[in-house]
């Protein structure tokens, strides 16, 4: 068993990175189709000559599968979307079981044509030969083994009524029934001597054989018997199908774009028209499951298709035979393309549609040359070269005088131009191709030359066979260049008023930046045959080679990438019509259009958008798209595997609110950004604190609290009070009940784990107690005295006296004070716990003030004061004391007089002292003596 996998199949495995779409094919293969088979509403195959087809849309689109063979299939046949065979010419037989990615050649045993072939049941199918071979498979096409038909002729198609009952049409009327599943076949008599093409049956017993000369046959009865039906056409008929929505309906095709339709099981027929001067050949016919929707193949890459069981049918493909040899595009949608058999095309629209504009001559086309949209030159063998300067639609012939093939051309202007051709042959014309001078030109080689170009009006080069390279200045005289490779040089592209690029058989490339006295090569991975180059400007360009393969350069040839082109056709010809759109063209009517486009918006992005601080996977559904790049980037992570593929996988370290962000960029730019938020949570944290008052009061209600995070629950416990409000969020109401030393515990968890608790301690106070006795005198005159109670730790004293009756002087708000009495009289002294949590009960002392009572007189000898009573001024003898200051204090408590007294003062005069009763304090250094004094 061999497997094909086609040489293009391979390169699009290659690198195409930051290049854009495709290759797009842009008019069908200029092969014949032979059989179209879906395997369901959207995915179909079709087969031909060196051709299998694909489509996933339904056939609005048509793909060339990977594999290469020699010769034809005419018929291909699936289980499912996966497992396929197809049959041709001398015995070939083909299998994929990757839906037509890869195809293994299988031995059949025959080097007969294979016509067709029917799957008859799970694991079953038989093909039939154009010499009476049968062929049948028990294992979905693995392997084959020959039943005899009983003829010799022609068998061209099969079908079977159920696993067990088929039929066979064939040759010289001939066709063939089998009750045992394809084992024993029994000949019936058709009544017709014309070979039969198609046969179908709509049930067990009515059937349809279509063949030569317009044949349509009818059975009612199983096959035994067979009537000639009225058919409007003599072409020869391929084949017939029957809707699978209505019975009556039969649709048949044959040569000549011949489509018929019976919407009355054969009765009458109706003809489709495809076109007057449509002549191409109808050869496969096949209805999409369960619709009206039916698509028929045939003559070069034709294809078309019809809505409504083949009453009218609108035209999918249609392609050209013809190998292309070159193109010439000047703008996105004109151009020119040239071929065998004088062939010649312009299209007005991209390649979209092309009109043929042949010369009046037969003869294969080899270059071509245009000046503007409507000028210019093609050339071909024995000096023969055509011009037009309306685009093809006349052609004047200005053939040079030479037996040689005219290969390449360049046009200083429209009349003035310089040819080359095989052995060494270059020519000149300065009258538009009327005259040619080839005399007067030294060549020095004769190597077959491809092409010519110059740099200006005097420097040029040309290039040819086995690595030629002439050089010239002035036209007349060419030299030989050293020779840097011996490959056939077959294309060259000029980049700017000094570079140019040379390319060649097995992958040469040559680059000169010296007007093309002075080359290098440059190296790639590839070993086809480079037969076209073209650039737009110093920068980018395209080689076109065999095997479809498709490079492009974006700095001047430095660096090449290949781009797929879905195609495994010899390319020969590549041409740049603008910085986005180019256009290649080859084998089998090959035309190719590249459009560069950015990338097109992409899917949403798929993941969570919720997770911890770990690892996320992030995808989008978007296809890859070859020769585009995905580039994805994240904030608050790292990406760690899959850039610039669908899917990637991110580290997340950032906790909070992040995203992840993809585009698709291509050569030519950036397509939109698809985003993603995602919240990274991490495990909640137990260095937090808990704020909120650490000392407080029975029966308050503090509110205590930490930051919030997003997906984090909160679980509080209280000891010694109650919370009120908040359990579960990150700040709770409190009311405390229970004195003393209480706590406050949190536990923070999320999807991302627990923390560890927190606790903070609570001081739950109460008011103070009630102070112990005042110490103190109860009874006191008009001066200082002092206070106090005992100490109580965090408690602050406040007192206060009833009435007027005192200051205090020092003290407040301690356990002891200094009191002042003013007045005489009986007053309470008042002291009132309080601490944060208010005021205690009070301590009260009664004290009773009076100067007279207060303070008796004692008889002191050694002081004297007189008189006294007197009238305001008195003198006082301190006798023996060690008096240091006097004070005087009238009636009212007040200080109205004091004054330091000197050591050895024996006698002080008091002046002006107010009516009433007035007091004189002395003070020694521990004592105090008081007298009263009266003044009148």
């Amino acid at each position: 068993m061999q497997k094909i996998t086609g040489l293009f199949l391979i390169g699009m495995m290659l690198s195409t990175q930051l290049f854009s779409q495709t290759w797009a094919r842009m008019q069908s293969w200029g092969l014949d189709l032979e059989a179209i088979t879906w395997v369901d509403q959207n995915v179909g195959f079709s087969v031909g000559e060196n051709l299998i087809i694909k489509t996933t849309d339904g056939g609005a689109t048509w793909n060339e599968l990977p594999v290469s063979y020699d010769g034809k299939l005419f018929d291909v046949a699936f289980w499912d979307e996966n497992i396929g065979v197809a049959v041709g010419e001398n015995g070939l037989i083909l299998r994929t079981q990757d839906a037509g990615n890869t195809w293994d050649i299988l031995p059949s045993g025959s080097t007969q044509t294979l016509k067709n072939l029917e799957i008859s049941s799970e694991d079953k199918i038989l093909a039939v030969s154009d010499a009476g071979e049968i062929l049948f498979s028990v294992d979905k096409g693995n392997t084959w083994t020959q039943k005899s038909s009983g003829t010799n002729q022609s068998l061209n198609d099969i079908t079977f009524i159920n696993p067990d009952t088929a039929f066979i049409a064939g040759g010289q009327g001939r066709i063939l029934r089998s009750y045992d599943g394809g084992n024993q076949w029994t000949s019936l008599n058709s009544g017709q001597s014309l070979s039969l093409n198609g046969i179908v049956f709509s049930t067990p017993l009515i059937g349809y054989a279509v063949g030569e000369a317009g044949t349509i046959l009818k059975t009612i009865d199983g096959g035994d018997t067979w009537l000639p039906q009225t058919s409007p056409v003599t072409t020869d008929l391929k084949k017939v199908a029957i809707s699978p929505l209505d019975i009556r309906i039969l649709t048949i095709v044959g040569d000549s774009a011949t489509a018929l339709r019976s919407t009355n099981s054969g009765a009458t027929f109706g003809k489709a028209n495809l076109g007057a001067t449509n002549t191409r050949n109808l050869k496969g016919l096949e209805f999409k499951p369960a619709s009206n929707l039916v698509e028929a193949v045939g003559q070069d890459g034709y294809l078309i298709s019809s809505t409504n069981a083949g009453s009218s049918y609108s035209q999918r493909l249609a392609g050209i035979r013809n190998d292309f040899t070159g193109t010439d595009f000047k703008t996105d949608r004109i151009g020119h393309i040239i071929g065998q058999q004088g062939a010649v095309y312009i299209t007005s629209n991209g390649a979209t549609t092309v009109v043929s504009r042949p010369i009046p001559d037969l003869v294969d086309l080899v270059g071509l040359d245009y000046w503007n949209n409507s000028f210019g030159y093609v050339g071909s063998n024995s000096g023969k070269m055509f011009r037009t300067s309306n685009s093809g639609s006349s052609w004047v012939p200005v053939p040079a005088q030479t037996a040689e093939t005219i290969t390449g051309f360049y046009l200083f202007a429209p009349s003035v131009l310089y040819v080359t051709g095989t052995n060494g042959y270059i020519a000149r014309s300065f009258d538009s191709g009327g005259t040619w001078d080839a005399a007067g030109i030294q060549t020095n080689t004769t190597e077959n030359l491809r092409d010519i170009t110059y740099f200006d009006f005097q420097v040029g080069f040309a290039m040819g066979d086995n690595g030629q390279i002439s050089w010239t200045n002035g036209g007349n005289t060419w030299e030989n260049l050293p020779k840097l490779t011996s490959e056939n040089l077959n294309a060259l592209s000029k980049l700017d008023s000094s570079s140019a690029i040379i390319v060649g058989d097995a992958g040469v490339i040559l680059k000169s930046e010296d007007m093309a006295k002075t080359w290098r090569k440059i190296t790639v991975p590839f070993t086809e045959n480079f037969t076209s180059v073209d650039f737009w400007d110093e920068y980018l360009g395209f080689i076109s080679a065999e095997n479809g393969l498709i490079l492009q350069t974006k700095d001047g040839g430095e660096s090449w990438v290949q781009i797929p082109t879905g195609t495994a056709r010899n390319l020969t010809g590549i041409s740049v019509g603008t910085p986005t759109v180019a256009f290649a063209v080859g084998d089998d009517g090959t035309i190719l259009r590249y459009e560069c486009i950015p990338p097109t918006d992409l899917s949403e992005i798929i993941g969570e958008g919720q997770l911890c601080q770990t690892i996320g996977q992030y995808a989008i559904t978007d296809a890859a798209i070859p020769g585009a790049q995905l580039v994805w980037r994240v904030d608050g992570g790292e990406i760690i595997s899959g850039q610039g593929t669908t899917e990637v996988e991110v580290l997340w370290n950032t906790p909070g609110r992040n995203a992840v962000f993809v585009s698709m960029q291509n050569f030519c730019g950036n397509g939109s950004t698809s985003s993603l938020e995602v919240i990274v949570s991490a495990s909640p944290t137990s260095t937090i604190q808990i704020t909120g008052n650490g000392s407080v009061c029975m029966e308050d209600v503090e509110l205590y609290s930490v930051p919030n995070q997003s997906g984090v629950t909160y679980t509080w416990e209280i000891s010694g009070g109650e919370i009120t409000q908040g359990q579960g969020t990150s700040e709770i109401q409190v009311k405390w009940s229970t004195s003393g030393s209480q706590r406050i515990t949190l536990i923070q968890e999320n999807q991302c784990g627990k923390a560890e608790p927190i606790e903070k301690p609570i001081a739950v106070n109460m008011p103070p107690d009630q102070p112990g006795e005042i110490q103190g005198e109860i009874q006191t005159g008009l001066w200082q005295a002092e206070y106090s109670v005992p100490i109580q730790e965090s408690v602050n004293f406040k007192w206060s006296i009833s009435n007027g009756g005192g200051s205090i002087l020092q003290g407040q708000g301690t356990e002891k004070v200094t009191v002042l009495w003013e007045k005489e009289g009986d007053f309470q002294l008042s002291v009132t716990p309080e601490n944060e949590c208010n005021d205690g009960v009070a301590r009260i002392l009664n004290v009773n003030v009076n100067v007279i009572t207060a303070l008796p007189e004692k008889e002191d000898l050694s002081i004297t004061i007189y008189p006294n009573p007197s009238s305001g001024t008195v003198k006082v003898q301190l006798g023996a004391g060690n008096y240091q200051s006097l004070q005087v204090i009238n009636g009212f408590g007040q200080i109205i007089q004091s004054t330091e007294i000197e050591n050895g003062t024996k006698e002080i005069t008091v002046e002006n002292l107010p009516r009433g009763i007035n007091l004189i304090q002395l003070f020694t250094a521990s004592s105090m003596v008081v007298r009263k004094v009266v003044v009148n």
